[in-house]
């Protein structure tokens, strides 16, 4: 960053000055004195002393006297990684040539306001990672000459209006990781050399109309981990010297059409992590940008056109959205283009042509979706490819027009797809013995049927998946063509009939699933039929036992009657 380069500087310059003849107990001296571990300012400090650095250290306070004997030839102090419980007024009345003043990660939790006002000189003023809890305009009122301030790590909640005003040349504003929830439009006035400012990691919700109109020169602006909901339609129109833009990490649902046009200069855009749903054609102007991150947002479609001024653009990362559509011609104009990664979205399928026209596409990452099919021409126009993702999918098979389509990949990734190993699959086993080099073999496996879950697809036989060969006749013809030989014979053994291989259920092993299908209807059939005739016969017998019974009962109740009127005749 510009202010460490000024600071290493001053300090490169004192080292290359003769060493001193005094030096205090503690510290390190050339014109660069380097103490640590102190509990009191060191004192005998030589009078060409250009740098003081104080690290690690307890300090009670600075006063103005400190710095007394050598306070002309100071160019620059720095207080690091120390406790300081104060700064009094008029601590550097006297350091008029100061240009470099570091306080950083200390416990400082203000300064008098009038602390600066004698430092003409000073061009970096670096006060990160304190305690501050607020801005006092007075600090900068006598800064004209400052280009570098960092105010950055500290708990700032506000800036006042015109704070930063007096700061003609200020080049570098470092403000994040404050809590800073909002800012005025009119607190970056007068701020035309700004070239880098850095907002992120505050609570900012919204970005006034007008907030930037000021820096022409900006280069790099800051706003991720934010809590952005919305930018202004008009919010670039007066940065055209834009070439970095981090707005990742915020809640941003829509970006206005036209935001980005005109940003001739931009080669660096973050717009991960936000609520994107949508993205049109109109957003993006002709910019010279090299890379485009959008994962993690919640886009469910791609338009077509919706990059198309993007023409420099090698890597487009679109993953871990929601997207179930791309329309083809959304990648148009992206003749640069070199890899796109769509993995982790909702796709279902792809529309043929969706990749034509990027004639540098190497890799297309399309895992973790829920692709079942792919169309024929899914790749048409590509020459080569590097890699094709397709892992962690629905792909039950793949048609020879498809695969015809992955031959121009050096890699295609298959595994983690519930593969269907039937007759359907014989196109993927004769794809993957065909180009060996293409797939990991050892990965891509049966998923169903049960009996072959976890076989090797390449390694399947034709008996495994029950493929009927062309050559083979229907069963039947084979069965009739066999009974009608062998009847033709006069032995058993001196047939010498050709007969299907049969398995160890008597089913033929060339026959599909319909003709075991049809076995098992006859099988079912014959056994009802058999059940009806059993059950007929067992009525029947007990229709013959019932009425034998009765005609029993009858002839007896005829004899006894018999019986009795033989003794009454009697």
């Amino acid at each position: 960053m510009g202010l460490s380069v000024v600071l290493h500087l001053l300090l490169l310059l004192s080292t290359l000055t003769a060493g001193l003849s005094a030096c205090p107990e503690g510290c390190q001296c050339t014109a660069k004195i380097t103490c640590s571990e102190l509990s009191t300012f060191p004192t005998a400090v030589p009078p060409s002393t250009m740098a003081l650095v104080i690290t690690n250290s307890s300090l009670p306070s600075l006063r103005g006297g400190d710095f007394a004997g050598f306070a002309d030839s100071l160019r620059a102090i720095a207080v690091k990684d120390s406790v300081l419980g104060a700064v009094q007024p008029g601590t550097f009345d006297s350091t008029v040539n100061l240009e470099a003043l570091v306080f950083t990660d200390t416990d400082l939790q203000d300064l008098p306001e009038a602390l600066f006002q004698y430092l003409p000189r000073l061009q970096s003023l670096i006060l990160n990672g304190n305690r501050l809890l607020e801005l006092h305009p007075s600090w900068f009122a006598s800064l004209s000459a400052l280009a570098a301030l960092d105010l950055s790590g500290n708990q700032l909640s506000s800036i006042p209006k015109e704070t930063f005003r007096p700061l003609a040349h200020l080049k570098f504003l470092m403000l994040s990781g404050n809590n800073i929830s909002e800012i005025s439009g009119k607190n970056l006035q007068g701020l035309s050399q700004l070239k880098s400012l850095r907002l992120n990691k505050n609570a900012l919700r919204e970005i006034p109309a007008g907030f930037l109109d000021d820096l022409a020169s900006l280069e790099e602006l800051s706003l991720q981990d934010n809590l952005l909901t919305h930018l202004p339609r008009d919010m670039f129109s007066k940065t055209p010297n834009l070439k970095k833009l981090f707005l990742s990490h915020n809640q941003l649902t829509t970006l206005s059409e036209g935001l980005f046009l005109n940003l001739p200069h931009l080669s660096h855009i973050s717009l991960y992590e936000n609520h994107l749903e949508t993205l049109g054609p109109g957003v993006f102007g002709p910019m010279p940008l090299n890379q485009l991150w959008l994962y993690d947002n919640k886009l469910s479609r791609l338009e077509a056109d919706t990059f198309s001024n993007l023409t420099q653009l090698h890597l487009l990362v679109l993953s871990r959205n929601q997207i179930s559509h791309v329309s083809p011609g959304a990648f148009s104009g992206l003749e640069q283009l070199g890899e796109v990664s769509l993995h982790t979205n909702r796709l279902t399928t792809l529309e043929a042509g969706t990749f034509q026209g990027l004639p540098g596409l190497v890799n297309i990452s399309l895992e973790h979706n829920t692709i079942s099919s792919l169309p024929a021409g899914f790749l048409r126009g590509i020459g080569h490819l590097g890699q094709v993702d397709l892992h962690n999918n629905s792909l039950y098979n793949l048609p020879l027009e498809v695969l015809d389509d992955l031959r121009v990949a050096d890699e295609v990734l298959l595994h983690h797809n519930p593969w269907t190993c039937d007759q359907d699959i014989v196109p993927l086993r004769d794809w993957l013995r065909r180009y060996p080099s293409k797939a990991n073999h050892s990965l891509v496996v049966c998923n169903t049927p049960f009996k072959l879950s976890g076989e090797k697809i390449d390694g399947l036989v034709d008996e495994d998946l029950l493929v009927r060969r062309p050559t083979d006749g229907p069963a039947t013809e084979k069965s009739t063509k066999a009974e009608t030989l062998s009847q033709e014979k006069s032995t058993a053994t001196a047939a010498t009939v050709e007969t299907p291989i049969t398995s160890g259920n008597g089913m033929n092993s060339t026959d599909g699933p319909g003709k075991e299908v049809q076995g098992l209807v006859s099988r079912k059939h014959t056994i009802i039929i058999i059940a009806v005739v059993c059950t007929v016969v067992i009525c029947s017998l007990i229709a013959c036992l019932v009425c034998y019974r009765r005609s029993k009962k009858r002839d007896s109740r005829n004899l006894g009657q018999r019986n009795k009127s033989n003794m009454y005749s009697l």
